[in-house]
């Protein structure tokens, strides 16, 4: 049977994501939305459901949804904000970084992975 959180403070409180990882969580998105205001991000795999079994070595699995294109700049720009925090918190932040319309329009609507995040997913 899967249980499913339905925002940040329940995946702590259910205990799938450390408070560690929540504050991490908290400054990666408010950095995040200060550059790009319309963004979405959820947490997916081990740490957003029971479906899947996480350990304590799990990374925390997101999906950072951009309101425009993503170019060369804008992933490098997010990955080394990620890398960044990962430092500072000491977490395992894995980051897939698409564009809006290319994850609802594009081919990787028609992937596993895209039917296993719009319905696993955990928005934040």
């Amino acid at each position: 049977m899967s249980v499913k959180a339905t925002d940040i403070d329940e995946l702590l409180k259910k205990g799938f994501i450390s408070r560690n990882e929540k504050q991490a969580l908290d400054k990666l998105i408010a950095e995040l939305k200060a550059s790009w205001p319309g963004l979405n991000v959820k947490v997916f795999g081990s740490k957003g459901s029971t479906s899947v079994m996480s350990d304590e070595e799990s990374d925390l699995d997101i999906m950072i949804l951009l309101p425009c294109d993503v170019t060369e700049e804008i992933r490098r720009q997010i990955v080394h904000g990620v890398f960044d925090i990962n430092l500072a918190f000491g977490t395992n932040i894995s980051a897939l970084i698409m564009a809006e319309n290319e994850w609802e329009n594009g081919l990787v609507s028609f992937l596993p992975i895209y039917a296993y995040i719009e319905e696993e997913g955990v928005s934040l």
